[in-house]
């Protein structure tokens, strides 16, 4: 917890190297603020980015006219990001958080992407795309978002997932990727989603982790006349007891953790005791360990790139009183594995077709 609130302050104190904090009713805007040194420009500019800020621009794309970049910067770290691609119908959201490197010269989005968005802080008023490496794209083609004169914020309208509380007829959404709570509004389907989490939470106000399609829109809020950001579930997806949104901006190795099961397939997998639960080591020598619910395992897997298969694993042979449907439901999953993903503190196992077969997470005493 204490590393945790370092971090924070850490992350904070490099915000304020290349920002000016903006007034509560979100105004903004990018007319340049010069300073003594904060933003590295150009060789002789220095300028601060006012927040919250938005910037666009259209930017080259392989197999279309191009694709508009909209980009919202807010005060608390968080992002918005739209990428709209021009002449084909194709509209991709993104959410998430932003940090700062410590001379103030490169901005990082992390978001729903496995791999980081990083852009070179040109000036005040503009940021230039970098190539996945941290590095300047060589081209006479256009990579530059420009501010805009008024902050815009477009209405995000994605998947996620983030801990869900209900209380005294009223829910809030915190959500994973940025962090930020939001008032769930009571329309579309949020009728599923209540009923959902009184179903699997019996203790009011009790968090849960939960997965739906949504927009964050502006909505009235629940005292006055002013509008606040808001979740509006327009699809419940599942709940999951097992689960938690994890560390952000931080990625786990897929060497030398011990990843605990929470998913098999789109089912959540639930223990009785922490002990319990399933999990998996694999080591950097080609060697997995771990626990199936019922029996030690031990075996070999191979990965490269992001393809990965399981060999034969040996267990102990334990009979146990429960456990042992879980136990041939997690050797099939492995069975199944071809390629992975690690998305902060997830780790996931896809099957040929590149759907899940088995989600896990860096847990603590779960």
């Amino acid at each position: 917890m204490q590393a945790n609130k370092k971090a924070a302050s850490g992350h904070a104190r490099r915000l304020a190297m290349i920002v000016i904090a903006a007034a509560v009713t979100m105004v903004g805007g990018c007319s340049p603020v010069p300073t003594a040194g904060s933003v590295r420009g150009t060789a002789s500019s220095r300028e601060r980015i006012e927040l919250p800020a938005s910037f666009e621009g259209d930017l080259p794309c392989a197999d279309c006219e191009g694709i508009r970049h909209h980009l919202d910067l807010f005060e608390d770290g968080s992002f918005f990001y739209r990428l709209t691609y021009l002449g084909r119908d194709g509209v991709f959201d993104d959410i998430g958080t932003y940090s700062v490197e410590a001379d103030g010269t490169t901005l990082t989005l992390h978001g729903g992407r496995e791999a980081p968005v990083v852009f070179r802080v040109v000036d005040g008023r503009t940021l230039r795309t970098l190539d996945l490496e941290g590095r300047e794209i060589e081209s006479s083609l256009n990579y530059e978002l420009r501010c805009t004169a008024d902050f815009s914020p477009i209405e995000p309208r994605l998947s996620m997932r983030g801990i869900y509380r209900y209380m005294a007829d009223a829910a809030v959404f915190e959500e994973c990727l940025t962090g930020r709570s939001f008032p769930v509004a009571t329309e579309a389907d949020n009728v599923a989603l209540e009923r959902a989490y009184l179903d699997a939470q019996h203790d009011p106000g009790a968090p849960l982790l939960v997965s739906l399609d949504g927009r964050i829109a502006p909505r009235p809020a629940m005292e006055g006349d002013e509008k606040v950001l808001s979740l509006v579930p327009e699809r419940f997806i599942g709940v999951w007891p097992g689960e938690t949104c994890g560390a952000r901006m931080t990625t786990a190795e897929l060497t030398g953790t011990l990843w605990k099961l929470t998913r098999l397939g789109e089912t959540a997998v639930v223990v009785a005791r922490p002990e319990r639960r399933p999990n998996l080591t694999l080591g950097a020598d080609g060697r997995v360990t771990g626990f199936d619910g019922c029996n030690r395992l031990a075996g070999s897997y191979q990965a490269g790139g992001r393809s990965i298969a399981f060999g034969q694993l040996a267990s102990t042979k334990m009979a146990c009183l429960d456990g042992m449907e879980l136990e041939a439901a997690f050797a099939t999953a492995l069975a199944d594995a071809r390629s992975y993903r690690i998305l902060g503190q997830r780790l996931d196992l896809l099957d040929a077709d590149g759907e899940l077969v088995a989600r896990f997470e860096v847990k603590d005493g779960q």
